[in-house]
């Protein structure tokens, strides 16, 4: 499977509108042939992130600047 920046899943090199990859998924595109153990939560929270938002943006909703996440989480 191929992913590009946006975590997009890319089908004859051209990125899905609405398929995103995160988690173990991603690992092959990140480490290549290798893996080192503990590395799975890092790609899973970067892409998790990354994929979570491009697939809420692709079904149209907008994702919060992280200025105004800041200042939600400041608040509770």
């Amino acid at each position: 499977m191929r992913t590009d920046h946006t975590a997009a899943v890319r089908f004859d090199g051209a990125p899905s509108a609405n398929l995103f990859a995160a988690g173990e998924m991603m690992a092959g595109n990140v480490l290549g042939k290798g893996y080192t153990a503990g590395v799975g939560m890092s790609i899973g929270t970067a892409f998790g992130r990354i994929a979570g938002v491009n697939a809420a943006q692709s079904a149209g909703f907008a994702h919060p600047e992280f200025r105004e996440e800041f200042a939600y989480a400041a608040a509770l």
